[in-house]
């Protein structure tokens, strides 16, 4: 071993994270007065109340939950408070998104019933608007029936309905009610849709059969229907009587509407100083069925705490006020976001977004605590140094429930004492943070989460299972986080290249290993792109503060080094590449898929969407819509479709070319992309 060069030897022993030194960011001071400031328990009481509303995005119960966010923000004495408005009309375009309707409910029951005579007696429930508003599907509609039950299994298929008759029948189905409403209520006259659609899977998904799961139909129907959500438990019971020659009747009844309303979000603000048009973004998203404790009371509630406690020391003069504005917004998931970054007078204000949802389960939901740091389209040192506080809590909170006594155990009185144990990732989809980090905007930051959590849109998703410590600690995560980034100068990027040095080392021992699999040209390729990204991080420095020249050539010389030393043995395969080269149309603004509604599908047709082989690709660390989104994402004008993939491959895995190459002309062929 004498001739191996001494980075190369430290390779493997760097590929874990380690632990720096937190104070060289934030004085230990100034953590420990976030610290003792932030509250689980004024979370959770915020949480308590929130759970009370079922938040489906522009209704009545959403602008109840909004109206306590502005009020407790009025409180907090926040020195902007207010809302950002939209028209709910099911026809206007905010970038990518169709606005839905307001979807208004005034009742809904379900009854299995027993005729007697030309009298109707009741027997029992199984749905109740008022009581468990998860039991009637989001989007339906107004109808009223008495009839008979038909099992038609998944009923997503024509075989499903051989020798059955359900015309005016109620159906049940493993299956959501959107899937199933064109064939069995459209076409073939159901009068209705009970379901027991297991969705969200999980370890746990199939495991309590009494979860009644959040159900859905159409925003934008071409068949007029509604559906009712029940237990599997339940479901299993009716299948046995029915196997068993049983007829059963139903009556449902449902007073529900679509019409015109508005989007109403909360919104506020602590103004910066000499930077203040900066802006460092607070998001997560306040609609979700009752109760929603998880998903996503507890996102909101902690960053309604991050902003009560930042705001709280910087009024008592322990914190100054900070240089950078910081933001906050409670929206409807995914397409509020895009209403407001497609209406923003200039996103580009917006420096940084840290998007919470799901970050309040107790060991009873079985979830598991991850900092995302974002996707390789969006390179940035802000998803290194939210790691570093990731793991500074792990090791903070990990000692003290082994005994020890440490300065930040981040405990909340009425919560739990257990390690945090987070997990730290890249990319990882699937709320607002896609929106930020989407090639449209482009805006880096980092995803606070929770998964899995067993109770996930369903009416067990209880304020009960919510612990305050894991919130103080969200909103701790929040404060420190923003706090830093509001006031990052000139004199913080040292500590900042010392940060990307020793984990660009971590990362390169993870691309050997990630590498070894390929073809040379891949592998080739895929060392490429991991140097391009860590470049980009030390450039992304430059948004925030001054970047020496001498500074970024010293950086940029050590990852040089790095390269020569890591670069594959074969250097000289030769691949097919495509060079075809696209840009990305300005006019067309957001994510292909929003929420309710895809720009894709709606432009490209369900069938064609269907039939693009990137969407149904997946790899051990991605699926399709992971690689279908990146893909976009990476359009700059300057890649080419073979450039893509090979950013795709480092990102997400080994992906064929041809998939890539037809994803992104079925874009140019509707206007998302041209070519230069």
């Amino acid at each position: 071993m004498k001739n191996c060069h001494p980075v190369l030897f430290l390779l493997p022993i760097l590929s874990s994270p380690a632990l720096a030194d937190i104070f060289e960011f934030v004085p230990e001071e100034v953590l420990l007065q976030i610290a003792e400031e932030t509250s689980g328990e004024a979370a959770k009481r915020n949480l308590d109340t929130i759970t009370l509303q079922h938040r489906m995005r522009s209704g009545s119960q959403f602008d109840a939950a909004t109206q306590h966010i502005l009020e407790q923000l009025e409180h907090y004495g926040l020195d902007e408070v207010g809302t950002v408005e939209f028209e709910a009309d099911g026809e206007t375009m905010y970038g990518t998104q169709k606005s839905r309707p307001l979807w208004e409910v005034s009742f809904a029951e379900l009854w299995e019933v027993q005729q007697d005579g030309d009298e109707l007696i009741r027997l029992h429930k199984l749905g109740d608007w008022d009581a468990v508003p998860l039991t009637l599907a989001q989007d339906s509609l107004s109808g009223e029936v008495t009839a008979s039950l038909v099992d038609i299994g998944s009923g997503t298929e024509a075989a499903d309905y051989a020798g059955k008759d359900i015309g005016g029948k109620l159906v049940l189905t493993s299956s959501q009610p959107e899937a199933v409403v064109e064939l069995a209520v459209g076409e073939l006259g159901a009068a209705g849709i009970i379901s027991y659609a297991p969705n969200q899977k999980s370890a746990w998904w199939k495991q309590d059969d009494r979860l009644v799961r959040w159900g859905h139909l159409d925003s934008f129907p071409t068949t007029r229907a509604f559906g009712f959500m029940i237990s599997l438990g339940e479901a299993r019971a009716l299948q046995q009587r029915m196997a068993a020659g049983e007829t059963i009747l139903l009556s449902a009844k449902v007073d529900a509407v679509h019409q015109r309303g508005t989007y109403r979000f909360a919104t506020a603000a602590i103004l910066g100083t000499d930077k203040a048009q900066e802006d460092i973004h607070y998001t997560c998203h306040l609609d979700h069925p009752r109760p929603g404790a998880n998903d996503n009371a507890s996102g909101c509630v902690s960053i309604l705490e991050t902003a009560r406690t930042l705001n709280a020391l910087i009024k008592s003069r322990i914190l100054p006020r900070p240089q950078r504005t910081l933001r906050f917004l409670w929206p409807a998931e995914i397409e509020g976001s895009i209403m407001y970054l497609a209406e923003h007078d200039d996103p580009s204000r917006i420096k940084a977004n840290i998007h919470m949802d799901m970050v309040g389960g107790g060991p009873v939901t079985k979830a598991v605590f991850r900092i995302s740091g974002g996707p390789y389209s969006v390179p940035s040192f802000i998803s290194d140094f939210g790691h570093e506080v990731g793991l500074f809590i792990n090791d903070q909170t990990q000692r003290f429930a082994d005994g020890e006594e440490v300065a930040f155990p981040l405990i909340a009185p009425e919560g739990g004492r257990e390690p945090q144990l987070a997990l730290f990732e890249g990319l990882d989809m699937g709320s607002d943070h896609d929106v930020f980090f989407e090639g449209t905007w482009g805006i880096p930051g980092l995803y606070l989460h929770d998964w899995p959590d067993r109770y996930i849109h369903t009416n067990f998703d209880l304020a009960a299972n919510i612990d305050p410590t894991k919130l103080k600690r969200a909103a701790f995560i929040g404060a420190v986080t923003g706090w830093y980034l509001a006031n990052l100068a000139d004199d913080g990027v040292p500590a900042i290249l010392e940060l990307l040095q020793r984990n660009a080392l971590s990362r390169s021992a993870g691309l050997v290993e990630r590498r070894a699999n390929l073809s040379p040209a891949d592998a080739l390729a895929v060392t490429g792109v991991h140097f391009m990204l860590e470049r980009d991080k030390v450039d992304s420095i430059q948004s925030f503060a001054n970047l020496s020249l001498s500074d970024r050539e010293r950086a940029f010389a050590f990852l040089g080094e790095l390269e020569a030393l890591v670069l594959p043995a074969q250097r000289t395969a030769e691949a097919v590449r495509d060079a075809t080269v696209y840009v990305r149309n300005p006019d067309v603004q957001g994510p292909m898929n929003a929420f309710g509604y895809s720009f894709l599908q709606d432009k490209l047709g369900a069938d064609n969407v269907e039939s693009l082989a990137l969407l149904n690709f997946e790899t051990p660390y991605g699926g399709g819509g992971m690689f279908a989104y990146e893909a976009l994402n990476l359009v700059d004008g300057e890649r080419t479709v073979s450039d893509i993939r090979d950013w795709l491959i480092a990102e997400l895995g080994e992906v064929p070319l041809a998939y890539v190459a037809e994803y992104l002309a079925a874009l140019a062929s509707i206007g998302v992309l041209t070519s230069p």
